[in-house]
């Protein structure tokens, strides 16, 4: 029988690596349950998603064409085809990245809180969590787009009185916006309101500001190359037909029915690849939230007081 592993705790304060060590334990301890969780949620949003992406990119290819002076295009179409399909890869990116989130976070927190952390679990137990989970993101994004429009409006207005100072006052904001990026794991590892977790996590985020971005530049690049290498063969795939058609020496080939389903195929790995990439970022920021409450808040002290009448 293969012994207990120890459970990698969330609140726990940590130095930058060892936070970068829990986060990469817990993927390395579960990446298998992350995959096929990943791969039943989000691989049939990258079906529809690879048809939209090439749908753009196409239709970049013919607006580019038609400037061009090539014949055969509807040049007043064209923008609103092109606008669609960019709408329709928007919605889903960010219906898959909420689906992505939700999951890791309830992963996460369901390895918190079951004595046998993960085994075991299934789409089943998890789902009531991880609708829970959905609800509150989809909130946080319709007020995190209200702040986001809030914002603009008074930068715009502030760099008018204060023209000569644009680029400190850009710097400023995205100073006081690294904080928000605490805000879903406040959220959704709390049961507390999503404007309570806004408040909080500008709390817990001004005081570990270092920390949230050294972690979120790590974690990136990691991301960056695991997302390259998807990503790679698709861009290949599409250079090579951008290229031929040009040419128009070979251009029957790349604009056949074969090559075009070939393009779809590494669409869809390039855009499931890039949801995968992600949960590094996720789990790290999950484990820097653990160690801001910790660090802040003695989070495992005040749960010990309040079960000591339980021992």
């Amino acid at each position: 029988m293969e012994p207990q592993k120890t459970k990698i705790a969330l609140y726990v304060k940590r130095s930058f690596g060892e936070k970068l060590g829990a986060s990469f334990d817990f993927i390395k301890e579960h990446w298998k349950l992350l995959l096929k969780f990943s791969t039943y949620l989000l691989l049939p949003l990258c079906l529809v998603q690879a048809l939209s992406l090439n749908g753009l990119t196409q239709g970049i290819l013919a607006w580019g064409d038609a400037a061009g002076g090539a014949s055969g295009y509807n040049e007043a179409a064209l923008p609103l085809g092109l606008m669609s399909y960019y709408g329709l890869y928007l919605l889903l990116y960010m219906v898959g990245t909420v689906l992505l989130t939700s999951l890791v976070y309830a992963m996460v927190r369901a390895y918190q809180e079951r004595d046998r952390c993960l085994e075991g679990m299934t789409l089943g137990v998890l789902k009531p969590l991880l609708l829970r989970n959905v609800r509150k993101l989809v909130l946080v994004i319709l007020l995190g787009i209200l702040l986001l429009v809030f914002a603009g409006l008074a930068l715009g207005f502030i760099s008018k009185l204060f023209s000569s100072s644009v680029l400190l006052l850009v710097l400023c904001f995205m100073v006081l916006a690294l904080p928000l990026a605490l805000w879903a794991p406040v959220c959704l590892f709390e049961d507390i309101s999503v404007a309570d977790a806004l408040v909080k996590s500008y709390r817990l985020g001004l005081a570990t500001w270092g920390g949230i971005l050294s972690m979120m530049i790590v974690m990136g690049l990691v991301a960056a190359i695991l997302q390259g290498v998807t990503m790679l063969p698709w861009y290949i795939g599409l250079a090579i037909k951008t290229i031929f058609t040009a040419a128009e020496s070979g251009s029957a080939a790349v604009n056949s029915a074969g090559y075009d389903f070939v393009l779809y195929l590494l669409a869809i790995v390039q855009g499931f690849g890039t949801y995968l990439a992600m949960i590094f970022t996720l789990v790290g920021l999950a484990y820097q939230y653990g160690h801001a409450s910790e660090k802040l808040d003695n989070v495992t002290v005040e749960s010990d007081i309040d079960n000591f009448d339980k021992l």
